[in-house]
């Protein structure tokens, strides 16, 4: 009977160790795949991330030269405006440098 009982020790110690190492082994695997679940969903923000800024950047860069074009055709639109009010003027410039010449 005391042999029956050892023995019955013995088994329930070693199934013990047993289900202790496999637990570690599940655990460990948990563990990497926890990494690597991890990884991809870090690499799938970052991927996110990125497009967005590019994006943003696209956007960015679409009204830049939206409002370059339009101060382009600002700028032309005054310069054709002071062009023409000096050649308004520059028939009476010199009309009023000659008289000032003469007198």
């Amino acid at each position: 009977m005391a042999k029956d009982i050892l023995d019955a020790i013995r088994a329930a110690e070693e199934e013990c160790g047993e289900r202790e190492a496999q637990a570690k082994a599940d655990a460990q695997e948990r563990a990497a795949q926890a990494k690597k679940d991890a990884a991809a969903l870090i690499e799938k923000r970052e991927q996110a991330a990125r497009e967005k800024c590019e994006r943003s950047l696209e956007q960015a860069r679409a009204e830049a030269e939206k409002a370059l074009e339009e101060a382009r055709a600002s700028a032309g639109s005054q310069c054709a405006d002071i062009s023409a009010t000096a050649e308004k003027n520059r028939g009476r410039g010199v009309r009023d440098a000659a008289e000032a010449i003469l007198r």
